[in-house]
């Protein structure tokens, strides 16, 4: 919205989309151009059959022509059809007033729908699900709807979840009437509880549950540990291959080929039983006892 030159046009802002607000200071520069009886009244009828030479007639007329211009220079260009396609300066005034009486109408049905069916989102705090209810108040007086606190109030609960449901009821059977700043501060503070109980319970267990999951297994030392079957270190006999060979050709199985006769032991214990029992048939009981 700008305003007009410096050579006799109103120092107003055209109209654009704040009709009201164009409306009071239009209302003001006509009154105080004196041209405002060209708005409220009709064109009076002359009392002689000559029209023009009636000066009643001629003083209207001159007003009326002085109102139109003053109204027409007043609006932005997207409105200007609507003042100029008329004669009068009566008419020229009503015309925008319809025009935005309806818009302003759908706005407002839809406002009121908006603030009936008011419900608080999911992930939305408090205090940005009561700031959209004052919106959409501010939107309702704005167009001539105001909406007192007691009833954004009551509009603002009954949008709540269901967590909020004991509050809910207190505060609805209230004896007096009710404050918005009031319930916004007691909805905070039964948020806050919330969040705090919420983030103490499972925090414990989450962060236990963490520290299981990404606490490192402690390394075995694999490094101290002696296979006995083949005696070398960095495994045991489950995973010693050898062994894994000798069971899988039948070594390991009784008579199945080995030196030591199906006895455990590895190469090594092999080799010693045969050392004893060669010792053994050479010497007596007696010498092999003694050895």
């Amino acid at each position: 919205m700008s305003d007009h030159g410096r050579f006799g046009g109103p120092r107003f802002a055209q109209l654009d989309d704040d009709y009201k607000v164009w409306a009071a200071y239009q209302r003001a520069e006509l009154k105080k151009e004196k041209l405002w009886k060209a708005v409220v009244m009709d064109r009076l009828a002359s009392g002689s059959d000559d029209k023009k030479a009636d000066p009643v007639v001629e003083e209207w007329d001159e007003m009326n022509e002085a109102a139109l211009a003053t109204i027409q220079m007043s609006v932005k260009p997207v409105h200007l059809n609507t003042v100029t396609s008329v004669d009068t300066a009566k008419v020229a005034w009503n015309a925008p007033k319809g025009m935005f009486e309806a818009r302003d109408n759908a706005q407002l049905l839809r406002l009121m729908e908006e603030i009936s069916s008011l419900k608080k989102g999911d992930d939305e705090s408090i205090i940005k699900f009561t700031s959209r209810a004052k919106m959409i108040r501010d939107e309702l007086a704005m167009l001539g709807n105001p909406v007192d606190d007691n009833t954004r109030a009551l509009r603002v609960l009954s949008g709540l979840p269901s967590e909020y449901g004991m509050l809910r009821t207190v505060l609805e059977n209230k004896d007096v009437k009710l404050v918005m700043s009031d319930v916004t501060a007691q909805l905070l503070q039964f948020e806050q509880r919330n969040i705090a109980r919420g983030s103490s319970k499972p925090a414990g267990g989450v962060t236990s549950h963490a520290f299981t999951v990404a606490a490192p297994k402690k390394p075995s030392d694999n490094k101290s540990v002696v296979c006995y079957y083949c005696y070398k270190k960095g495994h045991m006999k489950r995973d010693c291959y050898k062994w894994k060979a000798d069971e899988a050709k039948g070594k390991n199985k009784p008579g199945g080929g080995r030196r030591d006769g199906g006895h455990g032991g590895g190469p090594q214990a092999g080799a010693t039983l045969a050392y004893t029992a060669s010792a053994g048939q050479r010497g007596s009981s007696k010498d092999h006892g003694s050895t």
